[in-house]
């Protein structure tokens, strides 16, 4: 039964990439999307005005075969010139989902302004694309079946994004969107028909605030997280319990998707380094059993590498 299962879910795959034309939702899903919120928004550069360093590793529907993997990396900065209105990052991303493979490399550029008594970022974001899809995984009963590729067949696209982030006291909200040019990606050829993949733009809104309580070494945060493509829609509403005591931050929260998943996330920072861990809970389809794992790791400093000779250690403050 389970090796049925593997062939089924093979097929599936390998279906979707062979038709004529494929319309894809290719946005991987981080359960921690506050630390690795500048993949989904390049307009969330220079929160903190400090070095940023993210990755994370997201495996889904735990204990299948060929489940989804994804790992990212990321890391910005404010630039020196201009009052560190400026801010520079750079992001890669790897995605298995059953015989695809998902790569992308993103450069993102931020601009910071006042707006009231807040401030508001504008940001861009460019790259390339590449999509994989491994023909020789395919175990048919028909060796050598005509209409299935037998190697790997890949395909590129350049990818354009764009954001805002405006931020007031304690509250924030942000919009992006992603895939802005429609990316159309050819794989190859097989019975004459063209292998193509159409990824239409993906649109992002998030906000959220920072709730201090009686006890100053406690405070909420809650936020919401809606990502749509106009077809597909998904919407997280989360909230964090930070205690914080010196450099040390400790956190623990629930995250709630109507019609998905029920998440409990733990983390921890001390000094400049945090580390977190999540479940999400399936509430339909696969169940809670099967569910997904997510840990981030991420660092921060305030070590400006454009100054010569030794790096000297500040806070910088803007507005």
């Amino acid at each position: 039964m389970n090796t049925m299962k593997r062939h089924v879910f093979i097929l599936l795959f390998a279906c979707l990439a062979l038709s004529a034309r494929v319309q894809a939702q290719t946005d991987a899903h981080f359960t921690h999307f506050l630390e690795v919120e500048n993949f989904y928004n390049p307009a969330a550069m220079n929160r903190n005005q400090r070095t940023n360093v993210v990755g994370s590793l997201s495996m889904q529907m735990a204990g299948y075969t060929h489940a989804p993997v994804t790992m990212f990396i990321g890391a910005n900065m404010p630039v020196p010139f201009g009052k560190y209105r400026n801010s520079v990052g750079v992001s890669m991303l790897n995605e298995t989902l059953g015989l695809f493979t998902n790569r992308r490399l993103l450069f993102d550029y931020a601009y910071k302004i006042g707006v009231g008594q807040g401030w508001m970022n504008v940001g861009v974001q460019a790259g390339v694309m590449s999509e994989e899809f491994n023909g020789g995984g395919l175990k048919m009963e028909t060796p050598n079946d005509p209409a299935f590729p037998t190697g790997n067949e890949r395909g590129t696209a350049g990818d354009l994004g764009a954001g805002l982030l405006y931020v007031i006291g304690d509250w924030w909200v942000g919009a992006s969107a992603q895939h802005l040019n429609f990316p159309h990606v050819e794989f190859g050829k097989t019975q004459g028909k063209n292998i193509e993949m159409n990824i239409k733009p993906t649109l992002y809104l998030n906000g959220g605030c920072n709730i201090g309580l009686r006890n100053p070494l406690l405070s909420v945060q809650p936020c919401i997280f809606v990502q749509s493509d106009l077809d597909f829609y998904r919407v997280d509403l989360s909230v964090r319990t930070s205690y914080q005591f010196d450099e040390t931050l400790l956190y623990a929260g629930v995250t709630y998707s109507p019609g998905i998943s029920f998440t409990a996330m733990v983390g921890g920072k001390v000094k400049d380094v945090l580390i977190g861990y999540a479940y999400e809970f399936y509430t339909s389809g696969v169940g809670a059993l099967k569910g997904s794992h997510d840990l981030v790791v991420s660092w921060q400093t305030d070590v400006d590498f454009f100054k010569k000779g030794r790096n000297v250690h500040k806070s910088v403050r803007y507005l």
